[in-house]
């Protein structure tokens, strides 16, 4: 390894609020992208790129199942670039964030240029964007581990982060809503939001790129000294990676909570502009208005941190995240079959209190999910006696992809079945059925099933502490046997592994 000075991108600094703040502002990058396409790209696509619901439901289908192929070797590949020269002078993760920047910055935009009934160039587009945002994100999910191990530290990045994130979602609505109402009902105020918006999230990334560091080379290579496991390189050694990390009970159901739980906020947003426009009839102004409500959500994270900060136990934030949206989704049905008695007024106004509560709920649900996944790569720690925060952020990326391809595609092959005419002002009957379906059924069951696994799921801030002394303590050479009944209960709850099978890469 270098002998050199040590770089600024290895060197820990204290985890103040404004150290918080440049590892958060990324988050303008990553949370509004997946506002963008949850919230009106599909619409735009359908109404001034001229694609039908199916032609952009297959395009999202397989720009998604390619960057999830590429965001499964993105995270082993990551962790493995220390071991490289361009990889220790930029930094293993910090390197991806800096390729990210630039492909936002030269394909952001292409996204929201008007090319009507160009299938080509929307995918060509749209996978570069989703490959930026892979790599950028598999990166980015390793460095809160790799900044600090402590849990309270962490959620004070995490928090700063979400509020920025509740910003962002609110910006890339309002915008386009702002811009509706100044220029018109057309694709001018979609197509400088995009040019805006790529400007914006690529400097956004670069100042996380400065404001962050991660583990050094020799940190790495010195943790990892004496694994019994082969360092391969290869296509298979990363699926051995991620083989091992989903066979950790942690990880595995962390994953299908974020999975469910993502798949059913996908879908209510996907369907959300289609359900205020085809359904209750209203323009897209109010409809970008109510998702621009998204605001709500910078007030939203200090109760909720508060919350968990002082129950130390994310199972009551989620439990509070989903029954409201349980409350939103039977609002939303019952305004569906009564907005024609209740007036345009009364309508509107119904709409922004759920719109209100859906902004509260999702913002619980959101801050929530990502206080524990910081955690969730030192239960894989303990088992394999590695540093593989970058494998468990690339099959976090999987599932977002996964889950962005199935909401957006299933809206789109849905639509089509219920005969959705691209540009049309007017569906039927069951094109309006359709809509109803994937906001409000498919959600409802996703959610349902997040619940049960919430229960049987264990991780949170005062088990955590215990693993992570426990992974001190055998890593300072103590032994095994000399384990505590409290904290061999704890992991094996955590990693679903016996004790005898504790530790087993070193």
């Amino acid at each position: 390894m270098e002998t050199q000075k040590k770089r600024w991108v290895y060197t820990p600094h204290k985890i103040s609020v404004w150290r918080s703040i440049g590892y958060g502002i990324n988050d303008m990058n990553g949370a509004s992208w997946g506002t963008l396409v949850g919230s009106y790209l599909m619409f735009f696509l359908t109404t001034y790129g001229k694609l039908s619901a199916a032609s952009v439901g297959m395009l999202f289908l397989i720009g998604k199942f390619l960057n999830a192929i590429m965001s499964m070797l993105a995270g082993s590949v990551s962790d493995r670039l220390y071991a490289t020269k361009i990889g220790r002078r930029f930094g293993r993760r910090h390197l991806l964030l800096l390729v990210g920047a630039i492909m936002t910055i030269l394909f952001f935009p292409m996204l929201f240029m008007v090319v009507p009934g160009s299938f080509w160039w929307y995918l060509i587009a749209f996978v570069m964007v989703e490959t930026a945002n892979v790599i950028i994100g598999t990166a980015y999910e390793t460095l809160a581990t790799e900044m600090t191990p402590n849990a309270d530290d962490r959620v004070k990045m995490s928090s700063i982060r979400l509020f920025i994130s509740a910003f962002a979602t609110f910006s890339v609505s309002a915008l386009p809503a702002t811009l509706l109402a100044v220029l018109g009902q057309g694709a001018k105020a979609y197509t400088i939001s995009g040019i805006v918006f790529g400007i914006v999230f690529a400097i956004s990334t670069l100042i996380t790129y400065r404001a962050t560091w991660e583990h050094s080379p020799e940190e790495v290579a010195a943790f990892e000294n004496g694994s019994n496991t082969h360092e391969e390189n290869s296509f298979m050694g990363s699926l051995r990676d991620y083989w091992e990390m989903l066979r950790n009970k942690s990880a595995r159901y962390m994953v299908s909570i974020y999975f469910m739980t993502y798949f059913a906020k996908d879908c209510f947003s996907t369907a959300f502009l289609y359900y205020v426009v085809f359904v209750l009839g209203l323009s897209q102004t109010v409809g970008q208005g109510i998702s621009s409500l998204s605001f709500i959500g910078m007030l939203v994270v200090p109760v909720a941190a508060f919350m968990l900060i002082k129950t130390k136990n994310p199972k009551i934030n989620w439990s509070t995240s989903f029954s409201l949206i349980f409350v939103v989704m039977a609002g939303f049905f019952v305004l569906s079959l009564q907005h024609s008695s209740m007036g345009k007024g009364t309508t509107i106004i119904t709409l922004i209190v759920l719109g209100v509560l859906w902004q509260i709920g999702r913002q619980f649900l959101e801050y929530t999910a990502w206080q524990v996944i910081p955690l969730v790569p030192d239960v894989d720690t303990i088992v394999s006696g590695k540093l593989r925060t970058g494998t468990f952020a690339a099959v976090q990326s999987f599932t977002r992809q996964l889950t962005g391809a199935l909401g957006s595609a299933l809206l789109g092959f849905i639509l089509q079945w219920g005969g959705f005419q691209e540009g049309a002002l007017h569906q039927t009957a069951q094109a309006q059925n359709a809509i109803m379906v994937v906001l409000i059924v498919v959600p409802v069951i996703s959610i349902a099933i997040a619940w049960w696994m919430v229960s049987r799921f264990n991780l949170n801030q005062r088990t955590h502490k215990i693993l992570h002394d426990e992974i001190d303590r055998l890593d300072a050479g103590g032994d095994k046997a000399d384990v505590t009944p409290e904290t061999k209960a704890v992991v094996e709850n955590l990693t679903g592994y016996k004790w005898s099978q504790i530790w087993q890469g070193k």
